[in-house]
């Protein structure tokens, strides 16, 4: 995809529409990205001026400890925008990005952006839209890990990520991956996912899960 696509996928998401005006206006503050599998785009501290919206592909945004162990913050699927706090001004990203796989991303200055959004309401209101969204899922992710047991953690993600319209999750990483995200082990993760198959709430077809039914 092309840069001047990936700015109409952007205004699709954000406005709703294609305006090419004001895509004309984003052309000369944006970039496009490649990324293979396991590239880093940021890494946590790291000083940047670059907004990111994701075209293709899932991202891995993460944090590691003095002890190197990692601690997995979210798992960006396409159609979402992070590193969003650099709008407000800061100058270092709190998380680090990898790519899981092959992906493609719009990169946005964020300093011309803000100036850019002050004129453009639109805009404005789409991304606070975002935000308030993102919020929402660190609200509820923080609530999930505090008060649920594994298999409910578990479950309230698939449901968070299945498909519109249908009960089907198609995983965005690996399992090995996901047992952090759910703040326990791979062999715990298995077991419960083995135990929600046999009590038939789920049907797992390699990284495509079916849920069958959703009471827990």
């Amino acid at each position: 995809m092309d840069k001047n696509s990936a700015i109409k996928f952007f205004l699709k998401k954000f406005t709703g529409n294609e305006d090419n005006e004001l895509g004309q206006k984003l052309f000369p503050i944006c970039t496009t990205k490649t990324l293979s599998k396991k590239d880093i785009l940021f890494f946590e501290g790291q000083e940047g001026e670059i907004v990111y919206f994701l075209i293709s592909g899932h991202i891995k945004l993460f944090r590691t400890n003095e002890e190197g162990k990692e601690a997995i913050i979210h798992f960006v699927k396409p159609g979402e925008i992070f590193a969003e706090i650099l709008l407000h001004l800061q100058n270092t990203y709190p998380v680090t990005a990898m790519a899981i796989e092959n992906s493609m991303v719009l990169g946005i200055n964020s300093k011309k952006l803000y100036k850019l959004i002050s004129s453009e309401p639109q805009i404005a209101m789409k991304l606070i839209g975002a935000l308030a969204q993102r919020i929402k899922y660190f609200v509820n992710m923080v609530e999930n890990l505090t008060l649920s047991d594994v298999k409910a953690r578990l479950l309230n993600y698939l449901r968070s990520i299945k498909n519109e319209n249908t009960n089907v999750v198609n995983l965005p990483v690996s399992k090995g991956d996901l047992a952090l995200l759910m703040g326990t082990t791979a062999e715990t993760l298995s077991r419960v996912f083995k135990k929600l198959t046999e009590e038939k709430k789920i049907e797992v077809r390699g990284r495509e899960i079916k849920l069958l039914s959703l009471e827990e």
